[in-house]
């Protein structure tokens, strides 16, 4: 999920060959919803969530510094939740 709107997150998502949608969110409602927005900044954190088909969320991994680790948890998660 990002701040950018939902067509330049479909276009990144296509761009990138993803089987999985990407979120836009210009307006922050679902970033807050989520409680990944910074509280005075209303950036958002990096956290990664795996949604699975069922429309459980599978995980909820947080790393502000460490980006590898959301490519590794989420694939783990993808692999466990297909």
């Amino acid at each position: 999920m990002s701040a950018d709107s939902q067509e330049t997150q479909d276009r990144f998502a296509k761009s990138l060959e993803l089987p999985f949608p990407l979120v836009g969110d210009p307006e922050g409602k679902v970033r807050e919803a989520y409680g990944v927005k910074w509280p005075l900044l209303g950036l958002a954190r990096r956290v990664t969530f795996v949604i699975g088909k069922d429309k459980r969320v599978c995980l909820v991994h947080k790393a502000e510094r460490d980006v590898e680790s959301h490519v590794t948890q989420a694939s783990q998660a993808v692999g466990k939740s297909a």
